[in-house]
């Protein structure tokens, strides 16, 4: 019997040394393949793959068809789990594989019906585009056919996913074109605010910051908005991108730099570089696993990148009942019936799949309703042709000049970015790439009727009206989220959300030298002075005198800003400012006065001393040098001095590591914490949510790449991302850009094949 029990004891453990040890090995075959010779059913030719030592490929191939068939082999043998997810999330299929807890998510996405537009406009396709998708399709399909083994992610959650289809793309690109305005979309959280605090609060949102420059310089666009001859629009996670002239840059050709800011707390990156070679493409830069095209780099002629544009393109609607009938309802038509129709979400463990009804008006899809009526939402992506959007980013690929540039740009519908643009001949150019909506009511970020024919919406601006500026006397344009015009171009302001903060840098560090290089690009990106100090550190120095802290108040002075992570002044700043939204707003907003913080500035700006004065304190009128008093007071009682870089910390985890600790253990999903410099209002940017009981800023967003080009030598285009090229926790390329991409670490990506080849450390054949 002992002997027995010894047996099994031993076999046991040996059982579990093989799970341990053998599931990884076994998982590590999922891992794609960056050398060697691999046949493939789909190709017409050989195609040569090359991979620099971070795992970015150039593709070499003799036709269009087999360019992108490699592409889409390429996105699935890093990124497969994570385009499943995307292309889940783009048409509301989730709950399939997560069960009930993503059916709040599902039901919203069907309700917007990126799906349900697609399958519309998917038939508008050209022939040609319709190819491209059909062979980046077929390489997605080859690549998930030819492995036994599927990433861990596949094995874990026990999912065999669908073959790709060109709907599955052309889904997943009408919901990008609602993802870049989500990044900072306030709508819903302005219309609250101003229901609270009143309609001062309003007039103010739509003011324009004269301290914060536009992205346009003065000027430049006054001939091109002509004085509309009907009634006047309305009064009412970001990104960086600038360029530089010739005449400014030490080298004699233009200088275009790049860092767009996305989530950075989760696995994998969202981004995947590429470089596409055919005899009509020649193109690097960036993808987004599920599209077919790059959505910022260069083709050796033009280079270029977007930031969030943040212009207002969302519109509530009210649709008043016509009588007791809730199916009817009140246009400027008349009464109306409601359109329903029915869509079945399948659920994980549920035998039968749960049917949702979907309301739908001229406008939009209806989001709520109360007893007066439905609130429909009508958002400019369903106004253009999702065909369209997908034909005008392939185009990008071939596009010459700056004439083609702003044409294709302005034809991807809702996407709302703005456009920075260089080119080999020494221009630089902005283009702003979100429609504009012509508005006759005077309540962008509060709701419009439907029966009411002195609110309707009169279409959008042409691309002739539409902002942009080219080869500007001043040399160089730079956009950071910001205002993108003053009202002087014809006396309105474009409603959006826009960041006054990190322009002001921008622009100081473009402004106070007379010549750049290169080597200056890459330390602005990381430039740690933040926009949101330097303009409110004046008030926490007087605040810190009313409380008589003079030492304080002289530190507070010396200090320039800058949110360096070995220095104890950003931690203070940051609680100081945190803390300030209570102070304003608690009276006000009661125990949610955190939400404030999207309307802080206006409010202190003016101020508005129907909201800085304390409503509780009937004996004194307080103004905000009291408000900071009281905000710093709490600061220092309540903390001890930390450095900023024990504060404000990047973890990065797993979406499903994040869920199960034991797998985020075992396969070594998650990474992290690392300090992070910066704020939100600094150049290198820092995303985070600060919480007050642990004293922690949580960084969640912040540079997603980093790519910095001198045309003077497209061989030395330098190329950062975070995270890396793999969304394979076994990829040697899963992490291995991650710490160099936070030191702000520069990687070569060269363009011409001879320097491609001589750059070269793997590469792979694929053969028909």
């Amino acid at each position: 019997m002992k002997k027995f029990l010894i047996w099994t004891g031993l076999i046991l453990f040996l059982l579990i040394l093989l799970i341990w040890f053998g599931t990884p090995w076994m998982l590590s075959l999922s891992v794609a393949d960056y050398d060697g010779e691999i046949s493939v059913s789909g190709i017409t030719t050989p195609v040569e793959i090359t991979f620099d030592a971070r795992g970015i490929p150039q593709v070499w191939a003799a036709n269009e068809a087999d360019l992108y068939f490699s592409l889409g082999y390429l996105h699935a043998s890093e990124r497969l789990f994570q385009m499943e997810l995307v292309r889940r999330l783009s048409a509301g299929k989730l709950s399939e594989i997560f069960g009930s807890a993503a059916l709040g998510t599902d039901k919203w996405q069907r309700t917007v019906g990126f799906a349900r537009k697609a399958q519309e406009d998917i038939r508008e396709l050209p022939p040609a585009e319709r190819d491209i998708l059909n062979a980046y399709c077929a390489g997605i399909n080859a690549w998930k056919s030819s492995k036994t083994i599927l990433p861990p992610e596949f094995f874990i959650l026990q999912l065999e996913p669908e073959d790709w289809t060109p709907l599955d793309c052309v889904t997943i690109m009408l919901y990008q074109t609602w993802y870049s305005h989500s990044l900072r979309n306030f709508d819903s959280r302005y219309r609250d605010l101003i229901s609270k605090l009143g309609e001062d609060l309003h007039s103010v949102l739509r003011e324009y910051k004269s301290w914060s420059p536009s992205t346009v310089p003065d000027g430049i666009l006054s001939s091109l908005f002509p004085t509309p001859d009907h009634t006047p629009l309305s009064m009412s996670m970001a990104s960086n991108s600038w360029v530089v002239s010739p005449q400014k840059s030490t080298s004699g050709a233009a200088l275009h730099a790049s860092d767009p800011h996305l989530q950075i707390n989760s696995v994998p990156g969202f981004w995947y570089a590429v470089g596409l070679h055919s005899p009509s493409t020649n193109i690097l830069g960036i993808t987004a696993p599920g599209i077919p095209f790059v959505s910022m780099g260069h083709n050796g002629r033009i280079a270029y990148a977007f930031t969030v544009a943040a212009v207002d393109i969302i519109d509530r609607v009210h649709y008043p009942y016509s009588g007791s009938d809730t199916t009817m309802i009140l246009s400027t038509d008349g009464p109306i019936k409601l359109r329903t129709v029915y869509e079945e979400i399948p659920v994980k463990d549920e035998a039968s799949p749960r049917q949702v009804a979907i309301r739908l008006t001229a406008d939009g899809p209806v989001t709520d309703s109360d007893s007066t009526g439905v609130y429909a939402m009508k958002w400019a992506g369903y106004d253009f042709s999702t065909a369209e959007i997908m034909s005008a980013g392939m185009k990008l690929h071939t596009t010459t000049n700056f004439a083609e540039f702003r044409s294709r740009v302005t034809r991807l519908g809702a996407l709302d970015v703005n456009w920075t643009y260089s080119d080999i001949d020494g221009n630089i150019g902005y283009q702003l790439g979100a429609p504009v909506p012509k508005r006759i009511f005077d309540g962008a970020f509060t709701q419009r009727s439907a029966s009411d024919t002195g609110s309707a919406h009169l279409g959008y601006l042409s691309m002739e009206n539409t902002p942009n500026a080219f080869n500007p006397e001043q040399g160089w344009l730079a956009t950071c989220n910001n205002q993108i015009v003053s009202p002087q171009y014809s006396g309105f302001v474009i409603p959006g959300f826009y960041d006054p903060y990190r322009i002001t840098r921008a622009s100081a560090l473009l402004s106070e030298k007379q010549m750049f290089s290169v080597a200056d690009m890459t330390p602005m990106q990381m430039d740690l002075r933040s926009g949101v100090a330097l303009r409110w550190k004046p008030l926490m120095q007087k605040g810190a005198v009313k409380l008589g802290e003079s030492a304080l108040a002289d530190e507070i002075a010396d200090w320039q800003g800058d949110m360096s992570p070995e220095k104890t002044m950003p931690s203070i700043f940051t609680r100081w400012w945190h803390f300030m939204n209570r102070e304003v707003f608690e009276d006000d907003l009661g125990e949610n006065w955190s939400s404030g913080s999207a309307v802080l500035e206006e409010v202190i700006s003016r101020p508005l001393n129907s909201l800085v004065d304390d409503q509780r304190t009937s004996d004194k009128q307080e103004n905000l040098i009291d408000i900071s008093a009281r905000a710093l007071r709490y600061v220092l009682d309540s903390y001890s001095e930390k450095p900023y870089g024990e504060m404000s910390t990047l973890k990065i985890s797993h979406p499903i590591g994040r869920q199960v600790g034991f797998l985020d253990y075992w396969l070594n999903l998650s990474r992290g914490p690392y300090p992070m410099a910066g704020d939100d209002g600094s150049l290198m940017a820092n995303f985070g949510r600060y919480d007050a009981e642990s004293d922690a800023l949580r960084s969640f967003a912040g540079p997603s790449m980093r790519f910095v080009l001198d045309w003077a030598n497209m061989d030395e285009f330098s190329m950062s991302l975070h995270l890396g090229q793999s969304g394979n926790p076994f990829s040697p390329h899963y992490d291995d850009f991650l710490e160099p991409h936070l030191r702000g670490e520069t990687w070569r990506v060269p363009f011409s094949k001879e320097a491609v080849y001589a750059n070269m450390k793997k590469k792979l054949t694929l053969i028909p």
